[in-house]
């Protein structure tokens, strides 16, 4: 079954606050120049200024809690382009890479991260020109207002329908980011503030075409900078880094070390740690201290729309904004279970004993079987195995196929009331959906090659779907337990995601350093783990972050 499709118009808060925008957009701008004059652009002040609102909260999948600031901070005050001699620099364009979805890119640029800082390199990103990128004003995640020289005092809808392109009316900044750089803010202890390697003799074309050779991993590149410096260059797009790491993999090559871990941001006393990890246990502590370092970081439009968003949706009206208790089901149907997720739904299907693979009852996993990973041994129960205390439970579902979830949900049987069913006779499950559902559910349409029906699509459009699925992986990656599965790249990339470190308590040896003192109590200690994580159907281990 393909997505459903419905009519929703975006939440009028959300709308006004878009045009609203707009309208505005000179003052802020100008505002942003004033406060620059006496903050530095990249300074918590400026950014909380302009937001008028919590902007820190969503500028990350994670709490902000969570993060140590200290780690960027000491990174952008020991810039130095002397220490720029060995770089990564990773194309996220190439090889139509940018045409994917936010979980594959997301997931590449993950894997970039990881590989970049392995090698001992400090990680840059590479983006194309605007006027060689193939999307329309820059960027395959769209445009938001603060993108452009030119305000008219028109909203991007009234633009859109006319006959005129948005993009003949409204010019990009020359220096706005664009590419992948529009969605995510690169860090400096990642980049070690280093510039684009030798600008005066390769161009975005030479990196781009050395990026997607056979040799990209294999073959640095050398050069000299125009002060005499010699740079040492590994040049990729996604291609060749997923087969590299792919093929390191296979081979059991990555060997945890302490020098990695310091590049990750880690202590001395994690270094040591990560440096008697292997396997499974050494990437999930690296992913761990890529968290702690808050390397996923929301450029501040994005974060600024997705608050607008989220504050607009009724989840957040029945839970608050302020430290939220909810829960979350993740739903991919469409083309991710046809092209590659079929042999698992035929397994589950036969699992329930329908064997003809031709007739089975749907050609999805049904969103029942998703809530049976809330059990009733959750709740208190008497001797006799009877619930004595229900446990309840807010539950947002993020969906390609919001229509049909929906009906799902309206034949479960114990229904409370409109919104709330009894599920395993221990949990009220209230569910909430996103209000902005419409026709399409991919960054590029309804799929990932477009509109199936030609629709003309222009930057604004794909902004909203960008914000909107922003906010929905937002969500995800922040509710206290995720139901999901690894058939998609949005599950793989939320369980990156949760991980977290799980430092054990140290003994005090008598020592004068953390490195030295012995771990209390078990004598296999656990140094990471992931929040709350339950797999509905298919593969139930994860793959190693991503792939």
């Amino acid at each position: 079954m393909t997505p459903s499709t419905q009519q929703r118009s975006i939440p009028r808060a959300y709308a006004a606050t878009l045009l609203l925008g707009v309208a505005i957009s000179p003052f802020i701008l100008n505002l942003q120049g004033f406060l620059s004059t006496f903050y530095p652009p990249s300074s918590f002040f400026l950014r909380r200024s302009l937001s008028f609102n919590d902007l820190e909260n969503y500028s990350t999948l994670q709490d902000v809690n969570d993060i140590d600031p200290s780690i960027e901070q000491r990174a952008v005050a020991n810039a130095n382009d002397d220490k720029c001699r060995n770089l990564f620099l990773f194309l996220p364009d190439p090889q139509h890479f940018s045409s994917h979805g936010h979980g594959s890119q997301l997931n590449t640029y993950i894997m970039s991260t990881l590989i970049g800082t392995y090698l001992n390199r400090n990680v840059l990103l590479l983006e194309p020109p605007n006027e060689l990128s193939t999307f329309a004003g820059g960027s395959q995640f769209g445009c938001p207002v603060d993108a452009f020289e030119e305000i008219h005092m028109t909203s991007p809808a009234a633009s859109s329908s006319s006959s005129s392109s948005p993009s003949d009316s409204w010019k990009i900044k020359e220096n706005f980011p664009g590419g992948f750089s529009r969605l995510i803010d690169h860090q400096t202890w990642l980049s070690g503030g280093c510039p684009i390697p030798c600008a005066d003799t390769y161009t975005y074309n030479d990196w781009a075409r050395m990026s997607v050779s056979s040799t990209a991993m294999n073959v640095p590149i050398t050069c000299k900078e125009s002060d005499g410096r010699t740079v040492n260059v590994i040049a990729t797009a996604g291609g060749p880094l997923r087969q590299y790491s792919r093929s390191k993999t296979k081979d059991k090559h990555f060997i945890a070390s302490e020098r990695w871990a310091i590049k990750l941001g880690a202590t001395l006393t994690e270094a040591r740690i990560f440096s008697t990890l292997s396997n499974a246990a050494m990437w999930d502590y690296a992913m761990g201290l890529m968290i702690k370092a808050g390397f996923l970081r929301l450029q501040p439009w994005i974060a600024r729309d997705v608050e607008m968003l989220l504050k607009s949706f009724d989840l957040f009206h029945a839970v608050g904004t302020k430290n939220p208790v909810y829960d979350s089901i993740h739903v991919r149907r469409g083309d991710k279970l046809i092209e590659e997720a079929r042999g698992e739904v035929v397994k589950y299907w036969r699992s329930q004993g329908h064997s003809d693979t031709e007739n089975l009852p749907t050609n999805y996993v049904p969103f029942a079987h998703y809530l049976d990973q809330f059990k009733k041994e959750e709740c208190p129960m008497n001797e006799l195995g009877e619930v004595t205390e229900r446990m309840t439970r807010v539950v947002y579902v993020a969906t390609d196929d919001p229509i049909v979830v929906k009906e799902e949900i309206a034949n479960l049987p114990n229904r409370i009331d409109e919104r709330m069913v009894l599920w395993n006779d221990c949990h009220e499950l209230s569910f909430y959906f996103n209000p902005t559902d419409d026709s399409s559910f991919h960054l590029n349409g309804d799929g990932e090659t477009g509109f199936s029906d030609g629709t003309e699509d222009n930057c604004f459009k794909r902004y909203h779907r960008n914000i909107a699925s922003v906010a929905d992986m937002m969500i995800l990656a922040k509710s206290r337990t995720f139901v999901g599965e690894f058939n998609s790249n949005w599950g793989k990339l939320l369980r990156s995601m949760r991980v977290r470190l799980d430092t054990p308590i140290l003994q005090d040896d008598g020592s004068n350093s953390d490195t030295d003192k012995k771990v209390v109590g078990d004598l296999n200690p656990r140094f990471s783990k992931t929040l709350d994580m339950r797999i509905a159907w298919g593969p139930t281990v994860p793959r190693l972050p991503g792939m």
